[in-house]
C-alpha cells in the first residue's frame, strides 16, 4: 500500500508533505521550506515515501522508540490523560515490537519545537515518514509504516502541548531600562541541529536561515557548534561562510529580540504551582514533598520551560532543607507520580518535569497575601514543617483547622498546631474558630525571619552546600591519587636511571 493511499488524511488537513528519497528515512533535496501550498502542487512526488512536517496541519507526532527504552507507559507516566490516538508503527526493530507514532491534533497558535525530548526513547522530531512508506534496513530487509490505529486524532493534553510548544520571539529596545538578555531555552541547538540534517542539496539554504541566529545568540561557541554539525565535506565553504556570518551577525540577534515562554508553558506551570501549593501532601513527609514540588516549579518557570535540571543541592538550598532530606522527597515525588524524570545529563544532573494532576482542593478566595510559598520566614523558628502550606490553604479560604486537614491532607494536631504558630507569630489572625491571614502579613514576614533566625539558618546552609559542592568526590579523588602515584613512579625511575648512569 503506497503512501498515496493516506494522503488525502494530510492534505485535508493542509499539512506540510515533503517527498523521501528512495526506500530510506531522508528527505528529497530541494523541498525545504516547503509550504502547505507546495505540497498541493507536487503531489505528484509523494506517491512513494512521504514525510509530514511535524507541527504542520494542526498534527503533532510523538516518536516511541523501544530501542532508546522509550514506551508508551513511560509517555503516560508524565501524562496520565493522555488518550487512545491515532498511531501509525514504525520499521525499527526490537523484540518488544516496533515503534510507534502517535498522532495528536494541537491548536493552531502552536509552534512545535522539534527535537525535543520528552522522555528516555520518546522525542518530537522534525518530520516523519507517512504509512505506507517503504524503508531497506541495515540487514537488507524492507519494512514498511503500518496504520495500526485507524481513528480520528485525539486532542493533545494541555500539559503535552505545553511540553513541546515553542516561545516566542519579541522585539525589545535594548536602550530602555526594561531590556532583558536573550534566554534561547535550547534554539541555537535546534537550529543546528537542522542544518546536521540537511541533505547535501539543501546545505546551503539551511545555512542561510539558521546561522545568523546561532551565530547572534552564541558568537563564536555558535560557530562551532556549526562546524560540529556540517556533514559535508567543502570545508573551504563552510569557514567562508562562518567567517562572513561572524562579521555580520554576531552579538546582533540577542540584542534585538528576547525569547518568551509560551502562554501554555505559562497556564500550566501556574496550574502545577497551584496544585502543589494548596493541594493534598498526606503523610509526616507531606510539607517536605511539597517545598522540593514547588522549588522544581520555580524553577521551570524561571526557564520558561516545563523541564528544569536539578541538582540535590540545588532544591536543598531553594527549600531550606538538609540535602539528604530533598534527595528523599525527590525519590517521593518520581515514585507517586508528581514528578518525571525526562533525562540525566552527563554529569548525573536529572532534568525534572512536574506531572499536572487533578486538583484536590477548591481555591475559593485567590491567591494568599504576598508571602512566597519558599521563603526565608518559614526557616523560622517555630515557624518550619506544615506553617507555609497553612498559610497558603488560610489565604483560599480554609478557615478552620478541620477544614484545613480535609483540605491539607495532614493531621488535626499538625493543622491545630500550625494555625496556632501563626497566630502567635501574627501572620494569621483567629476571629473564634475561623482563621484570616492578616493585612500585614508580608511586612510581619520580613521582620519574622530577620528576627528567628530563619535567614541566618538559610546563610549557614548556603555555606555548608558551597563546602560539599568544593569538596572533590569520589571519583575526583581516586583520579587524584592515581596522577600522584603515576608522578612517584616517574620519578623514582628517572631516579634509577641517573644513578646508573643513563640520564
Amino acid at each position: 500500500m503506497p503512501a498515496m493511499k493516506y494522503l488525502r488524511f494530510y492534505l485535508d488537513r493542509e499539512c506540510v508533505v515533503v517527498p523521501g528519497w528512495g526506500k530510506t528515512k531522508n528527505t528529497r533535496g530541494g523541498c525545504l521550506g516547503w509550504t502547505s501550498a507546495d505540497t498541493s502542487r507536487n503531489v505528484g512526488k509523494l506517491r512513494q515515501n512521504a514525510k509530514l512536517v511535524n507541527g504542520t496541519g494542526g498534527l503533532l507526532v510523538v516518536d516511541i522508540d523501544p530501542k532508546n527504552g522509550g514506551s508508551l507507559d513511560l509517555l503516560r507516566q508524565r501524562f496520565p490523560e493522555l488518550p487512545d490516538t491515532r498511531t501509525v508503527s514504525t520499521v525499527t526493530p526490537h523484540p518488544d515490537g516496533p515503534g510507534v507514532h502517535l498522532i495528536f491534533t494541537i491548536p493552531a497558535d502552536v509552534q512545535v519545537a522539534t527535537n525535543r525530548g520528552l522522555g528516555t526513547g520518546i522525542d518530537v522530531p522534525h518530520s516523519v515518514l507517512l504509512p505506507g512508506s517503504k524503508v531497506i534496513l541495515g540487514d537488507g530487509t524492507e519494512r514498511r509504516y503500518e496504520l495500526i490505529a485507524d481513528i480520528e486524532p485525539a486532542p493533545a493534553p494541555l500539559a503535552l502541548i505545553a511540553a513541546v510548544a515553542r516561545g516566542r520571539r519579541e522585539i525589545v529596545d535594548q536602550t530602555s531600562e526594561d531590556a532583558v538578555d536573550v534566554d534561547d531555552d535550547g534554539l541555537a541547538e535546534r537550529l543546528a541541529q537542522e542544518f546536521a540534517d540537511a541533505g547535501a542539496g539543501e546545505r546551503n539554504a539551511v545555512y542561510i536561515k539558521v546561522a545568523p541566529m546561532v551565530i547572534g545568540l552564541k558568537g563564536e561557541e555558535g560557530a562551532d557548534m556549526l562546524r560540529q554539525a556540517y556533514s559535508g565535506d567543502d570545508y573551504d565553504w563552510l569557514e567562508s561562510a562562518l567567517n562572513s556570518t561572524l562579521w555580520k551577525y554576531e552579538g546582533v540577534t540577542p540584542a534585538r529580540t528576547a525569547a518568551m515562554p509560551s502562554r501554555y508553558v505559562v497556564d500550566v506551570l501556574a496550574m502545577a504551582e497551584d496544585q502543589a501549593r494548596f493541594g493534598s501532601w498526606p503523610g509526616r513527609t507531606g510539607a517536605s514533598d511539597r517545598k522540593v514540588m514547588l522549588a522544581i516549579i520555580e524553577a521551570c518557570t524561571a526557564r520558561g520551560a516545563m523541564t528544569a535540571p536539578a541538582s540535590v543541592r540545588t532544591l536543598a538550598l531553594a527549600i531550606g532543607l538538609e540535602t539528604k532530606t530533598a534527595g528523599k522527597s525527590v525519590a517521593r515525588l518520581v515514585e507517586l507520580g508528581h514528578l518525571f524524570v525526562v533525562k540525566i545529563a552527563d554529569d548525573g544532573t536529572p532534568e525534572y518535569a512536574p506531572i499536572v494532576g487533578e486538583m484536590t482542593t477548591v481555591l475559593s478566595k485567590g491567591i494568599p497575601l504576598g508571602i512566597p510559598a519558599l521563603s526565608e520566614v518559614w526557616l523560622s523558628d517555630g515557624l518550619g514543617g506544615r506553617c507555609s502550606q497553612v498559610f497558603d490553604l488560610v489565604g483560599v479560604g480554609c478557615r478552620r483547622a478541620t477544614t484545613v486537614v480535609k483540605a491539607g491532607g495532614m493531621g488535626i494536631d499538625a493543622a491545630r498546631d500550625a494555625l496556632a504558630a501563626l497566630v502567635e507569630a501574627g501572620l494569621v489572625i483567629r476571629n473564634g474558630l475561623d482563621h484570616h491571614v492578616a493585612s500585614d502579613a508580608v511586612e510581619v514576614a520580613d521582620q519574622l525571619y530577620k528576627e528567628r533566625g530563619g535567614l541566618l539558618r538559610w546563610v549557614y546552609l548556603e555555606e555548608r552546600i558551597r563546602d560539599e559542592r568544593a569538596r572533590p568526590r569520589g571519583d575526583e579523588i581516586a583520579a587524584a591519587e592515581a596522577a600522584d602515584d603515576d608522578r612517584r613512579r616517574r620519578e623514582e625511575h628517572d631516579e634509577l636511571m641517573r644513578q646508573v648512569g643513563v640520564l
